[in-house]
């Protein structure tokens, strides 16, 4: 992985100078309220995801939640 990706559910990702953690769900039509995002060692609920600054080599995981009963 080049140090200006990011690692997106295990694909290289393209860095750029101020995308924050809200601005990459954008870029890949990701609603927050549909998913759980890791990034790194930290969890968030999509929905309270927050508007955080990422940095080339941050591994971010996305999970589709699906409800069921």
């Amino acid at each position: 992985m080049s140090l200006t990706a990011l690692q997106v559910n295990g694909k290289p990702h393209p860095y750029r100078d101020g995308l924050t953690l809200l601005g990459l769900l954008r870029d890949l039509n990701v609603r927050p309220e549909g998913v759980a995002v890791a990034v790194n060692d930290d969890f968030y609920p999509g929905a309270r995801a927050p508007d955080r600054p990422l940095t080339p080599g941050d591994t971010i995981e996305i999970v589709r939640v699906i409800g069921g009963g």
